[in-house]
C-alpha cells in the first residue's frame, strides 16, 4: 500500500465517530463541577458509567459501532484533580478506529502535566522515526526511551497493528508502507503507592512512503474545554 492506502482510509472512517466519542465525553466533564471533590453534573455524581454511556452515544449520533468497546478509568465516581482516561474503538464497516484521551478536571497541574508532556513527547519520537524498513519494535522503544527521560514508566500495550495490517511490534519485521498502527502509551509514576492513575493518549498513524502520518484530528489536551 502507498500513501492514503485502503487500510488508512478504513481507519479514519472510523476515526470520526470515534473522535465524535470523545468529543461528547469531554463536553460532559467540562460541565462537572467538583462537589467534596467529587464531579458531579446537574448535582448528580459523574461516574465512569454514565461517562461511557455519553462517548457511545456520540459514536453512534455519528455513525459508528460501539462494539462495547468504550471505557472510562477509574471506575466508580470520577473526582476532581483525578486523570480520567476515556477509551474507545469503535468500528465501521467492519473495521475499527481506536481513540484514547486523557482529561484532568479542576487539575493542580503537577505529575499529570509532566506526564501528558512526556506521552507527547514519546508520540513525536515515533513520528520522527516509523518509515518503512524501521524495525518495528523500534516503535515501541522509543515511545518508552521517551517516557523513561522524564522518569515514567508505561504499561499495557503501547503498540499495535490496526485496519487489518500485520505487525509484530515485538519484533525486527520491518515496517512497509501501508502499515497502519495505534500508538498508545500510557504513563505511570513508576512508585505504584503515589495513587496517581495514568496519562494515555492513543492515536493512530500510518506508515506512508515518506515516513509516518497521523490519523485523525482529535485534540490531545488534558482540559476538557478544549475539544
Amino acid at each position: 500500500m502507498t500513501d492514503g492506502g485502503d487500510a488508512a482510509t478504513a481507519v479514519e472512517r472510523a476515526l470520526d465517530p470515534a473522535g465524535a466519542g470523545v468529543v461528547a465525553a469531554a463536553a460532559a466533564l467540562a460541565m462537572a463541577t467538583p462537589v467534596d471533590g467529587r464531579l458531579c453534573v446537574d448535582d448528580t455524581p459523574l461516574t465512569a458509567t454514565r461517562l461511557e454511556a455519553v462517548a457511545a452515544d456520540g459514536v453512534c449520533r455519528a455513525g459508528g459501532d460501539p462494539s462495547g468497546t468504550t471505557a472510562v478509568e477509574p471506575s466508580g465516581e470520577l473526582r476532581a484533580g483525578q486523570p480520567v482516561i476515556v477509551a474507545l474503538e469503535p468500528r465501521v464497516g467492519g473495521v475499527g478506529g481506536p481513540l484514547s484521551r486523557t482529561f484532568v478536571v479542576d487539575g493542580d497541574g503537577g505529575w499529570e502535566r509532566r506526564a501528558a508532556v512526556a506521552v507527547g513527547m514519546a508520540h513525536d519520537a515515533v513520528r520522527r522515526v516509523a518509515e518503512p524498513g524501521l524495525p518495528a519494535r523500534r516503535v515501541v522503544d522509543e515511545a518508552v526511551a521517551e517516557l523513561g527521560a522524564y522518569g515514567l514508566a508505561t504499561d499495557g500495550v503501547v503498540a499495535r497493528s490496526i485496519g487489518g495490517t500485520d505487525v509484530d511490534f515485538s519484533t525486527d519485521d520491518a515496517l512497509v508502507a501501508g502499515d497502519v498502527f495505534v500508538l498508545d502509551p500510557a504513563a505511570t509514576d513508576p512508585d505504584p503507592g503515589t495513587g496517581r492513575g495514568r496519562v494515555r493518549v492513543g492515536t493512530c498513524y500510518a506508515v506512508t512512503e515518506s515516513g509516518c502520518r497521523p490519523l485523525g484530528a482529535t485534540p490531545t489536551s488534558l482540559s476538557p474545554g478544549a475539544y
